[in-house]
């Protein structure tokens, strides 16, 4: 999201999270209030936004310290078949005071090309837009187009410069701050759906590619791990709708609330804006990971579904794009401790057939990705 991922990385950005997971996941919240989605009319006022998204929400929210994070996320499905994620990131991860950018490159029938860049430096981020520089990489647009650079020569190949073009309406959920006491994580998704035009360069090549992507936003005071236990996300196409849904558990600590939320829309209107308890999320029943290395069993997807009638299901399927265990590459004395406390922390990326059901509509197939995160 959530997504997040983001939190959504192996390679480099597992260290940093995995200091974030090993430190934080035994204590408690400085604050005992119960997680829920900031939804009050004086929510908002406090806040300083409404009902209609502003440019500058998808600007930085945060004040540039150790004690917050934010990063910039956009995947694109293109026609292709690749799958291509990127993020901007400051403080990556939460405890890491690092800026980064990462890139994953996954071709069909290829492995995953993953790369990772962090930056000690400052970077520069507006206020008033998206506009995000992290060494020569660049990240801006304006809820409507967005330009992405990462830079092929300073990554050691692997780049691209597209852009994207917003077809379905920016989205948030309520305010979109989900909170605990003085604690928060915050969501916008400033793209649900767009056009995406560009190049991308890997092993020595540039080619023109076109898709479809989505972009989101996320940015809070507090690591993932303190306040969740886990999370799915997912999103995707059937037809001509976009869909976006996720379910939070939270911690006991933070009363162990399940945060579901579920969006569809398409180029002309917002059909679906649902959450909390207008949502029933229902897992799918376990069965065993693809990934031979995860060795609990994992619910074989997530359907989110609401009063009217209104479903979405999504799949896991065989084609992983991420799987890894968050502590595989902490020291010893870490994964030992982490061990000692019960934790398995992973990460988990999959193609994810969907299905799509509206009032008065056929159930139509689609595809799209499916992210289940484990925090403990």
């Amino acid at each position: 999201m959530p997504r997040l991922y983001p939190v959504r990385l192996v390679g480099a950005a597992i260290g940093a999270l995995a200091l974030s997971l090993a430190s934080l996941a035994a204590a408690a919240p400085s604050n005992d209030q119960t997680l829920h989605l900031a939804t009050a009319p004086a929510e908002f006022a406090a806040l300083g936004i409404g009902p209609t998204i502003a440019v500058r929400e998808d600007g930085r929210r945060t004040e540039q310290s150790n004690d917050t994070f934010e990063w910039w996320y956009f995947d694109g499905l293109l026609d292709d078949g690749t799958v291509v994620v990127i993020w901007f990131g400051d403080n990556w991860f939460y405890g890491s005071h690092k800026r980064a950018v990462s890139l994953e490159l996954t071709r069909p029938g290829k492995p995953t090309q993953r790369i990772m860049r962090t930056f000690d430096e400052p970077g520069s981020f507006a206020t008033d837009r998206a506009d995000i520089k992290i060494g020569p990489h660049e990240f801006k647009g304006d809820l409507d187009t967005y330009a992405i650079h990462v830079d092929a020569a300073e990554t050691g190949g692997v780049g691209c410069d597209l852009t994207l073009h917003r077809r379905v309406a920016s989205y948030r959920p309520a305010t979109g701050y989900i909170e605990a006491g003085t604690q928060y994580f915050a969501w916008l998704v400033a793209v649900p759906e767009g056009a995406v035009t560009g190049t991308l360069t890997a092993d020595g090549a540039t080619r023109q590619v076109t898709g479809s992507g989505y972009h989101d936003h996320n940015w809070g005071n507090v690591s993932p791990a303190r306040i969740f236990d886990n999370w799915w996300w997912g999103r995707g196409r059937t037809g001509g709708h976009t869909i976006i849904a996720s379910e939070i558990h939270g911690k006991a600590a933070v009363g162990g609330a399940s945060i579901p939320l579920f969006f569809v829309g398409d180029e002309h209107q917002v059909e679906v804006n649902a959450f909390g308890s207008d949502v029933t999320p229902v897992e799918g029943p376990p069965v065993k990971h693809p990934d031979a290395d995860h060795t609990r069993p994992i619910p074989s997807g997530v359907s989110f579904s609401i009063a009217d009638g209104s479903r979405a299901e999504f799949k896991l399927s065989d084609h992983l794009l991420t799987s890894g265990n968050l502590l595989s590459r902490a020291p010893f004395a870490m994964r030992a401790a982490a061990s000692a406390m019960g934790l398995k922390p992973w990460y988990t990326r999959f193609e994810s057939p969907i299905t799509l059901s509206l009032p008065g509509q056929p159930a139509e197939p689609g595809e799209g990705t499916l992210e289940y995160f484990e925090l403990k």
